[in-house]
C-alpha cells in the first residue's frame, strides 16, 4: 500500500485527468472525486491542496512544464505525463517538499500508471523546471 503521501499525488494526478476531461472546478466536484477514490480520509486533504495549487498558478506550471519540454507540444504530451508533472511542480513551487522527493515520486507514479517512456520523460523535464526554478534568483538579480 502506497504511503499517504504517494497516494495523495496518485489522487491528484487521477483529479487533474477527471478536470481535462469536465472541466469542472469546483471544490464540490473536486471533493467528491477525491472521496469517492480515496482509501483513506488522509490523503485527501493533501491531494485536495495540489489539486487547488494546480488550478491557482496552471498557466505558470503549465508554461513551465511547455518550456521544458521544449520538442512537445503540451497538448500531445500523455495525460497521466502531464498532471504527474503539474503536480510535481506544484509541489516545487509550494517548497513543502524536498524537489528531489516531488521528482522521484513523480518519476514512480509515472512509471506505474504511465508508459515505458514516462520515467524517463517526466525525469527530464521535471529536472529542466527545477534547474530554470534554481536559476530563477540569479536571472533577476542586477
Amino acid at each position: 500500500m502506497p504511503s499517504d503521501r504517494r497516494q495523495s499525488r496518485i489522487l491528484a494526478m487521477q483529479a487533474l485527468c477527471q478536470w481535462e476531461v469536465q472541466r469542472d472546478e469546483s471544490d464540490e466536484a473536486l471533493c467528491d472525486f477525491l472521496h469517492t477514490f480515496a482509501e483513506a480520509p488522509g490523503p485527501v486533504s493533501y491531494a485536495l491542496n495540489l489539486v487547488r495549487g494546480y488550478l491557482a498558478g496552471r498557466d505558470a506550471i503549465d508554461g513551465r512544464i511547455t518550456a521544458a519540454a521544449d520538442r512537445w507540444e503540451f497538448a500531445r504530451i500523455a495525460a497521466v505525463e502531464r498532471n504527474v508533472m503539474r503536480v510535481a511542480v506544484a509541489e516545487l513551487l509550494g517548497g513543502d517538499v524536498p524537489p528531489r522527493v516531488a521528482i522521484s515520486e513523480a518519476i514512480d507514479i509515472g512509471r506505474e500508471y504511465g508508459g515505458a517512456e514516462s520515467p524517463g520523460f517526466i525525469n527530464g523535464v521535471l529536472d529542466s523546471v527545477l534547474q530554470s526554478l534554481a536559476d530563477r534568483p540569479k536571472a533577476e538579480e542586477p
